[in-house]
């Protein structure tokens, strides 16, 4: 008689309990230590939304081009005081960027800042406040930050995007909070 078997001492059945206890605990710590954070949390996952709404309306335009009626690619274009190489680039940026915008508006309306009570306004006047934000974020901090470390440290641009994007996000996150979706009572 072979008396080299395992003898299983612990049951499945209490094994899987005690798991399905840990497993249920760890899950009530995450949430825990998520909550108070929820609303940047909600507010990050919309900024990558809106990253993924440009990337594809750029690719939308630019790369399949999607809309027939806009310039051909490399077609040069005069703008006063420089000349563009490539004029469906600039125009499909152009598009890209305000569909990001309009895009990460309803997220953060209908969701980030929903159960927020923030100051009432119009519509249209937060609207304008947040494009007006939206622009100085992409179009100022994180151009400079990036053609800043880029040609001032001498590196390739995608190396001064991470740069751009803490401060544009956190330029973005003091504004939104603070003004665009400031809340009731809360002076500026």
């Amino acid at each position: 008689m072979d008396d080299s078997r395992v003898i299983e001492t612990t049951p499945t059945v209490a094994t899987e309990a005690v798991q399905g206890i840990r497993l249920n605990a760890f899950w009530d710590f995450l949430r825990r230590q998520i909550h108070p954070h929820r609303t940047i949390i909600k507010f990050a996952a919309v900024g990558a939304l809106g990253y993924v709404i440009y990337t594809g309306t750029l690719l939308l335009l630019y790369d399949l081009s999607a809309l027939p009626f806009l310039p051909a690619k490399d077609t040069s274009v005069d703008l006063l005081l420089f000349t563009h190489e490539d004029s469906l680039l600039l125009v499909t940026t152009l598009i890209s960027t305000q569909a990001s915008i309009i895009g990460v508006f309803i997220g953060h309306s209908h969701w980030t800042f929903a159960d927020w009570q923030a100051t009432r306004k119009p519509v249209w006047l937060r609207f304008l406040q947040f494009e007006a934000r939206a622009l100085a974020s992409t179009l100022g901090i994180l151009t400079v930050a990036v053609n800043g470390v880029a040609v001032g440290l001498g590196v390739h641009p995608l190396v001064g995007l991470p740069v751009g994007l803490v401060a544009a996000f956190t330029w973005n996150w003091l504004c939104d909070t603070k003004f665009v979706w400031r809340k009731s009572g809360v002076s500026q």
